[in-house]
């Protein structure tokens, strides 16, 4: 097959190209540099007519293309409103007119987060989207979103794969990025810095490797996952405390984790003071009650996460000090 990856020049884009590739499929890459570590990398925007391409990429798309995975987007939970919405909200839904053009188009699957479920109330599976939650910040909104898009494109065969902190050795090579999400403690903890969680971060991180998760996508498209929504995580389910000791395990840092009480504003206010990073405090507590069960929608068998991706991920980094791997 003919693989389209919008964004598969990216952290976890590269790792769904891999799969790709060592499938035998011919892998297109979309991005705005137009090279790709893995495929055949193509120059363009998700947010122009015709994803930006030239004439002749744009014909050679039209005519070859069968799946296509919409693994763009910023990662970062910092931006302002219309930044995010750019890029997750209005890019979608100019990626859902240009599949409408695709005579080829079999499969496509959209890279969700568990973050659409904001602060949501109670158990959550694969069948809901909204359920009255509020929201963090704009990525979390941003990727409401999307996902919303997707789900009503009901003349598409698109389906969702939600992921939760995707982690591992940078695919591409590089150093992992540890400015957002749960990574972003990572230097604190590496620095010595105490981390206050609730129940010491005894509680499930919703974690996955990167390269296992490229192939649950890659499944998605060949299963295929139709309009249905899937979930992955490290079936282990390691705990936040689990990957903060983990990842400073190659360091000879034990992670200095804290009891801390449900956070209240003053706690948010002495943590921000403290210079800890936001993104830090909104892991202090458990952040999404998820059924387990929701793995049971992948065919098996499934994907065998790397077994020391966590520690993989620290050495990775030590090639920098704790303070710039933030940077």
């Amino acid at each position: 097959m003919s693989v389209l990856v919008l964004g598969g020049s990216g952290y976890l884009g590269t790792a769904v190209a891999t799969a790709c590739r060592d499938a035998g499929d011919e892998v297109l890459v979309l991005s705005r540099r137009g090279t790709a570590s893995v495929g055949e990398g193509l120059r363009g925007d998700v947010r122009a007519p015709g994803l930006g391409l030239s004439r002749d990429d744009l014909a050679r798309v039209k005519a070859r293309v069968t799946h296509v995975v919409l693994a763009f987007g910023s990662v970062s939970w910092r931006g302002g409103p219309g930044e995010t919405l750019e890029t997750h909200d209005a890019a979608t839904r100019s990626v859902l007119g240009f599949l409408r053009g695709l005579p080829a188009l079999e499969q496509a699957v959209h890279v969700s987060s568990l973050l659409v479920m904001g602060r949501a109330e109670g158990r959550v599976s694969n069948r809901e989207l909204y359920v009255g939650q509020t929201f963090r910040n704009w990525y979390e909104y941003g990727k409401y979103c999307a996902e919303r898009h997707v789900r009503d494109a009901t003349d598409l065969p698109v389906g969702v794969v939600r992921f939760g902190p995707v982690l591992g050795p940078d695919p591409r090579g590089g150093v992992p990025d540890t400015r957002t999400g749960l990574q972003a403690a990572i230097p604190h903890v590496l620095a010595g810095y105490p981390v206050h969680l609730v129940r010491r971060g005894e509680f499930p991180s919703w974690a996955s490797d990167v390269m296992s998760a490229g192939e649950v996508v890659r499944r998605a498209l060949t299963a295929p996952i139709g309009r249905a929504t899937w979930t992955w995580f490290d079936p282990a389910m390691p705990s936040t405390a689990d990957v903060l000791t983990e990842v400073c395990r190659p360091w000879g840092v034990v992670p200095r984790i804290v009891e801390a009480r449900l956070f209240d504003r003053l706690s948010r206010l002495v943590g921000a003071r403290l210079g800890l990073a936001p993104e830090l405090l909104d892991y202090a507590e458990p952040w999404l009650d998820l059924d387990p069960a929701v793995l049971d929608d992948i065919p098996r068998p499934w994907p065998r996460p790397e077994p020391d991706y966590l520690g993989a991920m620290g050495r990775a980094l030590l090639g920098r000090a704790p303070a710039e791997a933030a940077r």
